[in-house]
């Protein structure tokens, strides 16, 4: 059963929605972190905060999939060029690199961009992987959630081999990832 987690200011990731009064009010987001995940902070500190999730049994060294979420307080970058800055590092450090279309949209009266990107094989690597990014230009900072998946390298003419029911469950994490705000009713929490 997926649970409903928090990241605020302090990054309180894996908090269940219930909890949402106990946290100091402001800018939320929010997403339906998978059961079971680990949560390991990244890094933290005043320019960025990122914490990554991963599967039971996996982690920052041994992964198959990741979660992947940043925070970049008083950032003024927009969503789409973080989306394009994912899409230049991607082809700096593929062999080949394919991203889709870039949607933007609004997300609970937010600005986002989200992108899915294909790499064949990673330079240091040497793995492929399939990533779906979706990030949100918050008042207060820019929001980015990563789904990641890699595995085997796999041609240009080729499919990535991950899982098949993984895009359709994908997409179903994809709509639980939000943006609120406690303390303003043009972009209400739950």
């Amino acid at each position: 059963m997926r649970h409903a987690a928090i990241l605020a200011a302090a990054l309180c990731l894996s908090a269940p929605a219930s909890t949402m009064a106990q946290i100091q009010y402001g800018e939320r987001l929010l997403m339906g972190a998978p059961a079971g995940w680990s949560t390991v902070p990244i890094q933290r500190g005043e320019k960025m905060v990122i914490t990554r999730l991963f599967p039971p049994g996996e982690g920052e060294t041994q992964w198959t999939q990741a979660i992947t979420v940043q925070m970049y307080p008083n950032s003024d970058q927009s969503a789409r060029a973080f989306i394009e800055s994912i899409i230049a590092y991607s082809r700096d450090n593929c062999e080949a690199v394919g991203p889709g279309p870039v949607s933007e949209t609004q997300n609970n009266g937010y600005p986002s961009a989200t992108v899915t990107v294909t790499c064949t094989k990673g330079r240091a690597s040497g793995m492929g992987s399939f990533a779906l990014i979706q990030v949100i230009r918050g008042r207060e900072g820019l929001y980015a959630v990563q789904r990641q998946w890699r595995g085997p390298a796999f041609g240009r003419d080729q499919n990535p081999a991950f899982p098949p029911d993984m895009l359709k469950e994908w997409g179903e994490f994809a709509r639980t990832v939000s943006l609120c705000d406690t303390r303003n009713r043009q972009h209400p929490c739950p």
